[in-house]
């Protein structure tokens, strides 16, 4: 009889908390479009079918949603939004490193850059880490063992945004190995390939 008089008091006390405030209550991206200023159905329904997208594809809600009110707040239009989102999405379905592209947009916004830029720098992250993923297939079919495949893509990206060619960066190792062809920085997360004896 207790534990019921209890739970009677419980649920109505968390509904009043939840309404007084709002940290109780997770917003809906409905929501969230509405308060920075998202406006028409069409914009909105947009930006939850590109939300739930990148729900489907393995990103936890958790750190999807504060990204999407991070990115709201910087007054990204629809169009923007979704572009954001979709190169999110389609990172983590090739499991690649979709945090990055967080980084990259919350960088952008910390920096106060025009929200045209900021997807900008999305889609090229998002390109230079397909091209990795491209880079350590190759290396992969070459021998080499890929320890950490996400820091692995990581560091490519990073040489391929320093102006390296994906070809020349598997030329270069397959040629050189990876501290004689200037990438010491993968001999972390790639293992050299296992040279077989001749007898």
């Amino acid at each position: 009889m207790t534990v019921r008089r209890t739970a009677r008091f419980l649920v109505p006390l968390f509904l009043l908390l939840a309404s007084a405030f709002p940290a109780f209550a997770q917003k809906t991206v409905d929501e969230l479009c509405r308060t920075h200023g998202v406006g028409g159905e069409e914009n909105i329904r947009r930006i939850e079918q590109a939300y739930v997208a990148a729900v489907k594809a393995g990103i936890s809600e958790d750190v999807l949603l504060p990204f999407v009110e991070d990115i709201l707040r910087h007054k990204l239009d629809c169009g923007q939004m979704v572009r954001v989102l979709d190169v999110t999405t389609r990172l983590r379905q090739a499991d690649l490193p979709y945090f990055v592209v967080f980084s990259k947009v919350r960088e952008g916004v910390a920096k106060e850059a025009p929200p045209v830029r900021v997807v900008e720098a999305a889609e090229a992250k998002y390109k230079t880490l397909s091209e990795s993923r491209d880079v350590l297939n190759s290396l992969s079919s070459l021998g080499y063992s890929i320890r950490d495949p996400q820091n692995a893509a990581v560091l490519v990206s990073s040489f391929i945004e320093r102006g390296y060619a994906p070809a020349e960066i598997v030329s270069q190792i397959r040629d050189k190995g990876i501290q004689g062809g200037g990438f010491a920085a993968l001999s972390g997360v790639l293992e050299n390939p296992v040279k077989r004896k001749v007898h």
